[in-house]
C-alpha cells in the first residue's frame, strides 16, 4: 500500500468538518458535505489557508479558479461515506450535536503540532472553506455539477 493511501483518514476528516464548524458554528447537512471534497484538493487548501487570501463568494472563486472545480463531482461522490463515518465519530466523541436540519458544534477539536503541517493547513483555510460553503447551496450543487 502506498503512502499516499493515508493522505485521507477518519482522523483528518473528523478534524477538518470539526475546524469548519468551529468557524460557522451550525451547517446544514448540505453543506456539510461539501467540507471534504474542499479538504481534498490540495492546490485548493493550499491557497484557502494563505492568510493573506480572503473569500468574498462562492461564484467569485469559482469564475476565478474553475480548474479547482474539474472533477468536484467526483470527489462529492468519494467522499460520501467518509463524511458520514466523520460525522458519526464527532457525535460519538461528544464534538457536535445533530439538529433536524444539520449539526451545530458542541467541542472543537484542539489542533496540535503533533497533527502534522496538513491538519495545520486545513485549520489555516477553515475560515475560508466555512465562508465558500456559507453562500447559496443550490448555486454551489449547480455549478461545481454535482449529481445527486
Amino acid at each position: 500500500m502506498k503512502l499516499s493511501s493515508f493522505y485521507n483518514n477518519l482522523g483528518i476528516d473528523a478534524f477538518a468538518i470539526s475546524a469548519v464548524l468551529e468557524k460557522a458554528e451550525f451547517l446544514t447537512f448540505p453543506r456539510l458535505m461539501l467540507i471534504l471534497p474542499i479538504v481534498a484538493h490540495r492546490d485548493m487548501v493550499r491557497q484557502l489557508a494563505n492568510a493573506r487570501f480572503r473569500i468574498f463568494s462562492f461564484e467569485q472563486y469559482f469564475i476565478e479558479k474553475t480548474q479547482y472545480f474539474y472533477n468536484f463531482s467526483e470527489r462529492y461522490r468519494a467522499c460520501l461515506a467518509p463524511t458520514i463515518n466523520a460525522l458519526q465519530l464527532l457525535n460519538e466523541i461528544g464534538a457536535l450535536e445533530f439538529r433536524a436540519d444539520g449539526a451545530a458544534i458542541v467541542a472543537p477539536m484542539p489542533i496540535t503540532a503533533a497533527m502534522g503541517s496538513r491538519a495545520n493547513r486545513i485549520h489555516c483555510a477553515s475560515s475560508n472553506i466555512a465562508a465558500i460553503i456559507s453562500g447559496s447551496v443550490d448555486a454551489f450543487y449547480l455549478n461545481a455539477r454535482i449529481e445527486l
